[in-house]
Formats: C-alpha cells, sequence, structure tokens
C-alpha cells in the first residue's frame, strides 16, 4: 500500500505531462518547426535562374532557422512533375515548392490535366524575386528598338524563337506580337542554349529568352537588346528601353517564390514568411538578385497569392487567345 501511495504523485505527474503534450498543437509538443531537414522541390535542372534563386531561399531559411534546407530537382513537364510531389507529400512543412508563372499560373491552361489547382492545393508562403524576359534581336535585321522591329515585321515576315513552349518567355513573344499587330514565325525550342545555336548566327531573327541568360549576349554585342518584358527599365539594364515604351501595357515578366501543400499548419506559413523576408531585406541578398539579374520581392504570403490569382486569369486568357497547347 505504501508503495503505491508513494508511486503515485510520479504517476500522476507523467499522466499529466502524456495527456498535454497529445492534446498540444504541433509546434508545441515537438518543438517549433523546423526539427529536421526540409526539402524544397524545384521543376527545373540545376543551374538556371529557378534553381539558382531556390537555392539562395534555401541558404536564407538556413541561416535564419538554424535547419538544413535542401533543393531537389525534379524536371519534367513544365514543373508539374515537381508541384504533383509536393502535393502528395505530407502537409507539415517538411517538403515545399519553389513556384514559378508555370506552377501558379499557366499550366492549368496549358496542360489538358496538370494534376492540381493552384489557387486551392497550395498555400503561398512569400515571394522570392522577379525576373523578366529579354527579346533580343539579330544584329543583321538594322533594328534598334521595339519600335524598328514592329516596323520591319510589317514590312517582311520574320521568324522568332523561344526557350520554352509556354513558358513565360513564349508568352512574353506571342503577347509582343499581339499586342504590335504583326505576323511572324514561330520556332520553338526547348532551352536557352539550342535558341542561341540559330538567333547568333542569324537563322531566326529575334528570340525571347531571361533576361539573365540572354543579356550577356546582348553585352558581347552578338545581339542587340530590343526591350525588356517588365512595365519599366530594369535596374541592371538600364540601357535597355521597356517594350511597354512602345506598347503600352505590355508586361510578361518571371516570378518566383516559396508555396507549400493545403494543409501546412499557419505557425509553419507565419515563421518560413518572415525568416524569408528578414532576408531578403538584407543589402547581401539584394546584391546577390541583383548578379541574377533579379530583384528581391519580400512581402506577405496575401501579396503572393494576389498576384498568383490576377497572373492566373491575365496569362490563362493570353493562352487561350494564342491556342497554345503542351499536348
Amino acid at each position: 500500500m505504501s508503495q503505491t501511495t508513494s508511486a503515485t504523485p510520479w504517476r500522476r505527474r507523467s499522466l499529466i505531462a502524456a495527456v498535454g503534450a497529445s492534446l498540444a498543437p504541433p509546434s508545441m509538443a515537438q518543438g517549433a518547426w523546423p526539427q529536421r531537414p526540409v526539402r524544397i522541390f524545384v521543376g527545373f535542372p540545376a543551374g538556371g535562374t529557378t534553381d539558382l534563386l531556390a537555392r539562395l531561399a534555401a541558404q536564407i531559411l538556413q541561416e535564419g532557422l538554424g535547419q538544413s534546407f535542401i533543393v531537389e530537382n525534379r524536371p519534367g513537364a513544365g514543373s508539374n512533375i515537381a508541384a504533383q510531389a509536393v502535393l502528395r507529400s505530407p502537409a507539415d512543412g517538411y517538403t515545399l515548392l519553389l513556384g514559378s508563372p508555370g506552377t501558379n499560373a499557366i499550366n492549368p491552361h496549358l496542360y489538358s490535366n496538370a494534376g492540381y489547382d493552384p489557387l486551392t492545393d497550395f498555400l503561398p508562403i512569400g515571394q522570392i524575386a522577379e525576373v523578366p524576359n529579354l527579346i533580343a534581336a539579330h544584329p543583321g535585321l538594322g533594328v534598334r528598338d521595339a519600335a524598328g522591329l514592329i516596323a520591319l515585321a510589317k514590312q517582311r515576315r520574320l521568324s522568332y524563337g523561344e526557350t520554352s513552349i509556354g513558358g513565360s518567355t513564349h508568352l512574353a513573344a506571342e503577347l509582343f506580337r499581339l499586342m504590335a499587330g504583326i505576323e511572324a514565325t514561330h520556332v520553338p525550342y526547348r532551352g536557352s542554349a539550342p535558341m542561341m545555336v540559330d538567333l547568333l548566327p542569324g537563322r531566326i531573327d529575334f528570340g525571347t529568352d531571361n533576361l539573365p541568360t540572354i543579356l550577356t549576349h546582348v553585352r558581347s554585342g552578338a545581339l542587340v537588346g530590343i526591350g525588356v518584358t517588365s512595365t519599366e527599365r530594369w535596374p541592371t539594364a538600364n540601357d535597355i528601353p521597356a517594350i511597354a515604351e512602345t506598347l503600352p501595357g505590355y508586361e510578361v515578366t518571371a516570378w518566383f517564390g516559396l508555396v507549400a501543400p493545403r494543409g501546412t499548419p499557419p505557425e509553419v506559413i507565419a515563421r518560413a514568411n518572415q525568416t524569408l523576408r528578414d532576408g531578403l531585406e538584407k543589402p547581401q541578398a539584394t546584391a546577390r538578385m541583383f548578379e541574377l539579374g533579379a530583384r528581391p520581392l519580400p512581402g506577405p504570403p496575401e501579396v503572393y497569392q494576389a498576384r498568383n490569382v490576377a497572373e492566373f486569369a491575365r496569362l490563362g486568357d493570353l493562352i487561350r487567345r494564342v491556342g497554345i497547347r503542351a499536348e
């Protein structure tokens, strides 16, 4: 009897602790997120703009949260493979997706079955950066800006290339063509390198690519920068006019951010967002962004989602008007 009586306080405390732990929210019962490495899936191969921005975000989160953030490249189907893999993962904050225009706004309009709805299946964490595209022409055309290219295209049929069917480079070229009121021969490519094989020697007349990729050729004089696809001139290429200076209202950029599967705890979203914002606002992050031809976009999840919703509608309408299909 005395043994039972003496053990009762210990057992009572253990029971209370166990019940308390079972009733506590995950962040209280298991410690604040993250308690183990976090994976960030990227739908493109290593080395490209999307991949580099994902690695910069991973570095910011790792330094701010003291846990490993590992980038995993899952290329294929315009990022659908990566998006579907994240969607199938537990909504616990340990598997995230590097969102791009393809995953967030384009693919559901482009593919007959993308396998997800970006506006309802994922929760926005926060934007990382924005990158414009650049329309560049072969010097042999003798044009220096958008007005000159449009005038020439109305005199004779030109050919143009882009680096990804249905991607932001393709949509940038198509919107330029539609707003300029010109017809041109579309030559699709799978990536920057194949397009450059034809653009640099002048086998096609002009092409569209992400600014950081194609700007090197403009700086060398191998190509002529016709215009950036942002609404205004870009800070790292301020000598190149914006297409919108000739075609008001024109804009097709690439914006990137982190998203998580629907059902991810709100405290995880909040902590990841604040850490990402704090890191993006540091001077070294801004400097690194400019090196990549990007600009940081720190902000709350609501701002990111508002952009996703707006671009989902706008780019979807453009895809339908042009009649682009990936399958």
